[in-house]
């Protein structure tokens, strides 16, 4: 009469289980940390490229003479866009005739760099 139980070796033991599950925890972490990474330098950029076409759009109206808000130097955009403040300035080059003017669109802290700067030429008399 046998007593005893015969064990099969195929399976796993919970070292091996533990281990796997470790890996798979350090791995989910990482790949939280990516997608968050992601989600920030997605939120920047679309901020960027907003301000990039406010940008192009005030510069048109300096070089068109379209409204009179351009004489301050400085302003605000209003809705939907009054998260954006913008600010040119307007020095002369060494060809006569002509002024450069870089416009910057800022949003958020200058300081941490969160703004987009234009730089174009027009004749002096135009503004």
């Amino acid at each position: 009469m046998r007593t005893g139980r015969t064990f099969s070796n195929s399976g796993f033991t919970l070292l091996e289980v533990m281990v796997a599950l470790s890996i798979i925890g350090i791995a989910m972490v990482v790949m939280l940390g990516l997608a968050q990474r992601s989600i920030l330098v997605n939120s920047r950029l679309q901020k960027m490229t907003h301000a990039t076409l406010l940008a192009k759009q005030k510069m048109a109206e300096i070089e068109n003479h379209i409204g009179s808000t351009f004489d301050q130097g400085k302003g605000d955009f209003t809705k939907p866009n009054q998260q954006f403040r913008w600010r040119s300035i307007t020095s002369p080059t060494p060809i006569n005739g002509i002024a450069q003017i870089d416009l910057s669109v800022i949003w958020g802290d200058e300081q941490d760099n969160e703004l987009v700067t234009l730089t174009s030429f027009i004749k002096e008399g135009q503004q």
